[in-house]
């Protein structure tokens, strides 16, 4: 029966904190105030669980147990907790005792001394075990005290000591692995976000210097009396132009993703571009599959941004298309999930460029920004769905946009 309760009492204490350990794992949110107060209650619902259902293990040794989160709220340093955690300890020890308040009252003064001058200067764990070791030893000195058996005392007390370190040791060590661990992975998301700004604005950069340069070279070159040599270069030069403000305008576009979001009828969208780019498919000779439900389907959704979406993945299959040029697009519902499905049959795209799809400025096109995937995909993830692509080469490419359905 002792062991028996021993494994109750350590999982009654120990539960708890493996909720915070995986709360701040799924956050992943370190050193932040809902964290700060999540552990707050955490250490209060410890304490509460430990006085309603712990026992001691012996009859004449009060429960080391109780004291385990006072060290949490030491080892975290949250002043609420352990003036809470501090008073409900001391009013332990002085119900079991009955008595001995003041003597009992300076153990945990001086555990809170400790605290303030030694803690910033030692180990966690040479922390801990100094405490334990003080507590070990008032409740051994008080029981003897209390006219105790000196051998059988001090053999339990030994015991349960060793299990109350033990319990705390573990407790402490996952609180601050778990918090190392986590702070290196932010740190690394960090680095890593970083290295993606200063990519995209080298990108950004690179790709404006070059039509600057082109154009700075044909105004060096412009013989204003050459009326020809002028107009062909200024030709050039509104070509480059051009490019640098389409540049622009997809990287502004692309970071200010604002949605005007209303309840619309996602087949009605889909038949209403079709209806406006069939001429396009006749003029350039290409041959559609289109399947399409009449039936009402709503989502929540931009209508003119999604438009923008299905007009740029439509854009890249048709630039894509080599023989026999084939556009299909069909429709499909999973787990209330609305399916569009955009197939082209052209060269197909390589896994290794396939990885790579969505990334800022990455483009196999000759004057492409490598912004429209991006900017697509940034759109469709605002409507809490997903744009994804299969491909083979030599064979097609598929474009698979996930949208939630809601119910009207």
């Amino acid at each position: 029966m002792a062991a028996e309760q021993m494994v109750l009492d350590v999982l009654h204490v120990l539960v708890p904190f493996l909720l915070y350990l995986f709360y701040i794992a799924y956050t992943k949110k370190i050193d932040d105030r809902e964290n700060e107060l999540f552990l707050v209650f955490i250490t209060f619902t410890a304490l509460y669980i430990v006085l309603k259902f712990n026992k001691p293990i012996f009859e004449n040794i009060p429960m080391f147990l109780v004291n385990i989160p006072l060290l949490v709220s030491y080892v975290k340093r949250n002043n609420i907790a352990i003036l809470v955690s501090s008073s409900v300890a001391i009013l332990y020890y002085y119900n079991f005792y009955h008595g001995y308040l003041i003597f009992i009252t300076a153990i945990y003064l001086l555990y809170y001394f400790l605290y303030k001058v030694v803690f910033k200067k030692i180990h966690v764990k040479i922390f801990l075990a100094l405490l334990s070791f003080i507590l070990v030893f008032f409740v051994g000195a008080l029981g003897i005290y209390l006219g105790n058996n000196l051998l059988i005392y001090v053999l339990k007390l030994v015991l349960d000591g060793a299990l109350f370190w033990f319990i705390s040791y573990i407790i402490i060590y996952m609180l601050i692995e778990v918090e190392d661990i986590l702070k290196i992975k932010v740190l690394a998301r960090e680095i890593e976000h970083d290295k993606q700004l200063k990519t995209t604005l080298f990108h950004l950069t690179h790709e404006i210097k070059n039509p600057i340069a082109v154009c700075k070279g044909y105004l060096d070159m412009i013989n204003p009396q050459n009326v020809k040599q002028t107009e062909k270069y200024v030709a050039i030069m509104k070509d480059e132009i051009n490019k640098t403000l389409i540049l622009l305008e997809d990287f502004l576009s692309m970071n200010k993703v604002k949605l005007n979001k209303d309840i619309l009828d996602i087949n009605y969208l889909l038949s209403d571009f079709i209806k406006n780019y069939e001429p396009y498919f006749k003029e350039n000779k290409i041959k559609t599959d289109i399947k399409i439900s009449e039936d009402e389907v709503f989502i929540n959704g931009d209508y003119n941004k999604l438009f923008q979406v299905l007009l740029n993945i439509i854009k890249n299959s048709m630039e894509a298309l080599q023989n026999n040029p084939q556009i299909k697009i069909w429709t499909d519902i999973k787990q209330d999930n609305f399916l569009i499905y955009i197939e082209d049959n052209g060269k197909g795209i390589s896994e290794e460029v396939l990885e790579k799809m969505g990334e800022p400025f990455f483009t196999t096109k000759i004057n492409g920004t490598g912004l429209g995937v991006s900017l697509s995909m940034g759109i469709i993830n605002a409507h809490d769905g997903n744009l994804t692509y299969e491909s083979k080469e030599g064979s097609y490419t598929r474009a698979i946009i996930t949208l939630p359905i809601i119910e009207i």
